[in-house]
């Protein structure tokens, strides 16, 4: 209830409902004020004549004349429905059916509502009534019994609320009903926008034709996703274009240098060449590092993905890396057993874990020991990579993930800062992620990716890397 309270659509509605309550109830509340002065005036007409006949009675003969009519008109006892009263200007009652004057009852007042004792009466009774004060100090009562009163203000507060009860239903049904079309409308934007983040650009959302604004909205994103695809495939024809014209005058400098290497022989020689084919190799990755990950953020490669089984890949990596870990002192542990199938490019998962694993090895040497682990969540596998060296700092992990971004320790090592930014590239393409966490000491990097259901034609798993290929990749989280 709590989280469903801080929803956009119950606080929608409880504004809604609210905004009936109150628009509503002020009319209520007229309609009942205004009911109630309508009674109030049919009662008050037929005593108008009552009070005229007595205030001529007074006219014509004064105090005395007036006497005689109230007792006459009260001989009838508590029978009559009617209030009558005539005081001295002592306050004492010359005549009438009222045991005594009200209290705060101001004199002169028009038709008012008050309650009044009767001679033979057990209790106060509402009455409507008037008053008057003559010029000889006498004062007059008269009433008429509302006793219909009480009965009609129950009955139309009734109506009132049953009215009001079955409005805020409606209101609320209505309210509902708006909200859907909204959450119709957010819905349509949401599905655009995941298809987006999932770099699926080639999706398009249903339409109909018509002028309906929804229709119209979802045209407007189709063409949006249409102008963001083509622009993504521009920019991939480009850098493509653009990678192989670097990449061929930088492997043509590495072909010259090799043949240089064998036409001028010597130390000196040898040393300078070595040192310029490691620099071209490293310019050869770092670019081909840039376009995976630029390849990665534009979500292309999607369609490529196959079923395989990632445990042998980090099984594989154990054993690639093993002499290197060995080397260094450092001993590498592989704690996962059975096969655990996900969907994605398999060489790219492979290089992202091996990335991992070189920093581990680069900058976590001086712990004992390096795991790599799979752990098997709901709907994430989530890989996981921890060394027992220096770590990095909490405050800095967000500045580690970032394209050329090297803490300070790393800067005089060889690199160029993409290893982490290839890896969560790479998680991203797949609808996972890179954390990296404190492992108490060192650092643990996880990263989580989605298991993906397999369809009926891809149930078989994808071959094995081969040795080469893990070499090469083991090379390029090196560059990286």
């Amino acid at each position: 209830m709590r989280r469903w309270l801080g929803t956009t659509t119950a606080n929608f509605l409880l504004l809604n409902f609210a905004l009936i309550f109150i628009c509503t109830l002020p009319g209520y509340v007229l309609v009942y004020v205004q009911a109630d002065r309508l009674m109030l005036n049919s009662f008050a007409r037929p005593l108008e004549s009552r009070k005229d006949n007595l205030l001529r009675h007074y006219a014509k003969g004064g105090a005395q004349e007036l006497e005689k009519a109230v007792r006459s008109k009260t001989r009838h006892g508590p029978s009559d429905n009617s209030a009558l009263m005539l005081v001295a200007p002592d306050g004492h009652r010359i005549s009438g059916n009222v045991t005594t004057w009200p209290a705060g009852l101001k004199t002169p007042a028009d038709w008012n509502p008050i309650t009044l004792h009767r001679d033979g009466r057990k209790q106060d009774e509402p009455f409507l009534a008037f008053t008057t004060e003559f010029p000889s100090g006498e004062r007059l009562l008269l009433g008429g019994l509302l006793d219909g009163r009480a009965t009609m203000q129950r009955t139309l507060l009734l109506a009132l609320a049953a009215a009001l009860a079955l409005a805020l239903p409606i209101g609320l049904l209505g309210s509902t009903l708006i909200i859907r079309r909204m959450n119709r409308m957010v819905e349509i934007i949401a599905v655009a926008g995941q298809h987006v983040a999932d770099g699926n650009l080639s999706r398009r959302l249903a339409t109909d034709g018509s002028s309906d604004p929804l229709n119209r909205l979802r045209e407007s994103l189709n063409a949006m996703m249409a102008r963001i695809e083509t622009l993504v495939e521009e920019l991939r024809l480009l850098t493509d274009a653009l990678a192989h014209d670097i990449r061929s005058p930088l492997m043509r400098i590495s072909a010259h240098v090799q043949r240089a290497t064998r036409m001028l022989p010597g130390t000196d020689n040898l040393a300078s060449f070595d040192a310029i084919s490691r620099e071209v190799a490293g310019l050869l990755q770092l670019l081909e590092s840039a376009l995976e990950i630029g390849r990665a953020e534009a979500g292309i490669g999607r369609e490529d993905f196959a079923p395989f089984d990632v445990v042998e890949v980090l099984q594989d990596l154990c054993e690639m890396y093993q002499p290197s870990a060995t080397d260094r002192g450092v001993s590498i542990e592989c704690g996962v057993s059975r096969p655990v199938q996900l969907l994605g490019d398999r060489g790219l998962i492979a290089r992202a874990l091996a990335n991992l694993v070189d920093n581990a090895l680069k900058y976590g040497a001086d712990g004992r020991q390096i795991a790599l682990a799979v752990h098997i969540e709901t709907d994430e596998v989530a890989l996981v990579v921890a060394d027992q060296g220096k770590g990095i700092p909490a405050d800095r992990h967000g500045e580690a993930l970032r394209k050329f971004g090297r803490l300070d320790g790393a800067r005089a090592d060889e690199g160029s800062g993409l290893g982490l930014a290839l890896v969560n590239a790479v998680a991203t393409l797949h609808g996972g992620s890179l954390t990296l966490q404190d492992n108490h000491p060192g650092l643990r990097a996880t990263v989580r990716l989605k298991r993906e259901p397999v369809s009926g034609g891809q149930h078989h798993l994808s071959p094995k890397l081969s040795r080469k290929k893990l070499a090469k990749q083991h090379q390029g989280a090196i560059a990286a």
